[in-house]
């Protein structure tokens, strides 16, 4: 039998059990990737340079890209209005094929086209120097591990000599496809209403912060708007995947295996819906600077909803400076690293209805990388989080003050403070060493007293009645505990026999 303790407002232990997930509400509605489907306007073949045959129509032409691989080495650059359509089967690929390979003992060798210099744009991971070296190596479309000498090699690791340009595997390519990125990304440009679907886009070597489809730029300045991506398949390229601006709309596409970021987000009014986004950050950059499933900065009105982002190599969704006006609803949210969705440095947002189980998967502890995770963001109107389903995730629910960050930039609309943030109405399940509430470490209390915090109406499934899973004025405290220091008004928690 379930033991219910209740909050003050008479709430009944009877009927559904709170260990009941959302109804088949949050995640995809639909499938991602490339569909067969018919297009209509300019026929390219792979045999054609594409950005020939770009460059010689008017702006606002559809090309219809044939089945087959198009190689680039440099990224295209469509015109306003254009549309870059896919027949089910093309393949814009940023690499090049290695021939001519050599064998030495029990590893080849080849000459490739790397630069003179490797990259080092990023900060990585201490067990992999190497992240930002962009021009990744691949096998039968699976990335080799890069290592730091010729003699490091075995089979599934690359070593790739900048000085000497060349590249050494450590498995036969007899009868396999060998590929090296080389293309710094593979459509980009800062016009409007450009269109691009049905597309595999894979293998740029485009560095950190930038993306394989990239609509954005930062010296000088510029973004294309507009933007509609839908229905491909963004894999196995170095950087971000996609690159949105103001009024972006992305759609069904499955975005996977990109070194650093699913995808990023700039502006206002771009929409992410129905996409799949997984195990992005493989490069090993690290995810307390930049890598995981997304990351959006100075954005407005961005909405995130019936995704399934999963085992990314970081957070699952992260906003992170500036963002106004941000939602996250009916999300499916699994396996990733870090928090499931980390709202940080941002204001007003809206994050209900999602689906939320097994992130924090790196185990930074304290209560970093919850299952929710407002850090040093608060609304000048309200962060709501509500309606949410979370369970073993390194923590629950978690309102978190930490390092000082209150004036740093971006600060469009005020200091980045945690403030008037409202989570009613979620269900939580809590295991012992996990917690749920408000934390602080920079010696200011006010998050507890003045901040406009409620915790109301939430459900918890606990390990322990007994068991301090709640965390509020710099202490751990137990349910009964958690109540009497004034929350979750309507709550209950119950124990759940794991």
């Amino acid at each position: 039998m379930a033991i219910c303790l209740l909050a003050a407002l008479p709430v009944s232990c009877d009927g559904e059990s709170i260990d009941t997930a959302l109804p088949g509400r949050a995640g995809l509605t639909a499938p991602v990737g490339p569909v067969a489907r018919s297009c209509s306007g300019v026929s390219v073949h792979p045999s054609e340079d594409v950005q020939s045959v770009i460059d010689a129509h008017a702006a606002g032409t559809t090309y219809c890209l044939s089945p087959g691989t198009y190689r680039l080495e440099q990224p295209l650059e469509p015109k306003r209005g254009d549309a870059l359509i896919g027949r089910r089967g093309a393949v814009v690929s940023g690499s090049k094929v290695l021939t001519g390979w050599r064998r030495n003992g029990g590893v080849w060798s080849a000459t490739g086209f790397l630069p003179k210099e490797a990259g080092d744009h990023g900060e990585c991971l201490e067990s992999v120097p190497t992240c930002a070296y962009a021009e990744d190596v691949f096998v039968d479309k699976r990335r080799l591990r890069r290592v730091g000498s010729r003699s490091a090699v075995t089979a599934g690791t690359v070593y790739a000599d900048y000085s000497t340009n060349t590249i050494t595997i450590g498995d036969d390519p007899g009868g396999h496809l060998v590929e090296q990125a080389v293309a710094p990304s593979l459509i980009r440009a800062t016009v409007d209403k450009v269109m691009v679907a049905n597309l595999v886009l894979e293998q740029a070597a485009n560095e950190a912060q930038v993306a394989a489809v990239e609509a954005r730029r930062t010296t000088p300045y510029g973004m294309g708007s507009d933007w509609r991506i839908s229905h491909n398949e963004v894999r196995l390229n170095h950087g971000v995947g996609l690159g949105l601006a103001d009024g972006a709309v992305v759609t069904a596409n499955l975005v996977h295996h990109q070194g650093q970021l699913g995808f990023g987000a700039w502006g206002n009014g771009s929409v992410v819906s129905g996409n799949e986004i997984s195990f992005n950050g493989a490069a090993g950059y690290s995810p307390d600077w930049e890598a995981g499933g997304s990351k959006s900065w100075h954005t407005d009105r961005h909405t995130v909803r019936h995704n399934y982002v999963h085992d990314n190599y970081g957070p699952g969704l992260w906003t992170d400076g500036g963002n106004m006006r941000t939602e996250y609803s009916f999300n499916k949210i699994t396996g990733n690293w870090g928090a499931g969705i980390q709202h940080e440095m941002s204001y007003d947002a809206t994050i209900t209805e999602n689906e939320i189980t097994g992130n924090g998967r790196r185990h930074k502890g304290w209560a970093w990388e919850a299952g929710i995770q407002i850090q040093s963001s608060g609304g000048t109107g309200l962060i709501e989080v509500a309606g949410n389903t979370l369970g073993d995730n390194a923590n629950g629910i978690a309102l978190i003050e930490s390092g000082g960050r209150a004036d740093e930039q971006p600060a469009p609309y005020g200091r980045h403070v945690v403030r008037n943030v409202w989570v009613h109405d979620n269900r939580v399940r809590l295991s012992a060493g996990q917690t749920t509430g408000a934390v602080q470490d920079i010696g200011d209390t006010t998050v507890y007293t003045g901040a406009g915090i409620r915790f109301e109406n939430n459900t918890y499934l606990v390990s322990s009645l007994d068991e301090p899973l709640f965390s509020w004025n710099d202490t751990d405290l137990t349910w009964t505990e958690w109540l009497v220091a004034g929350n979750d008004n309507g709550g209950r928690a119950e124990r759940s026999g794991r």
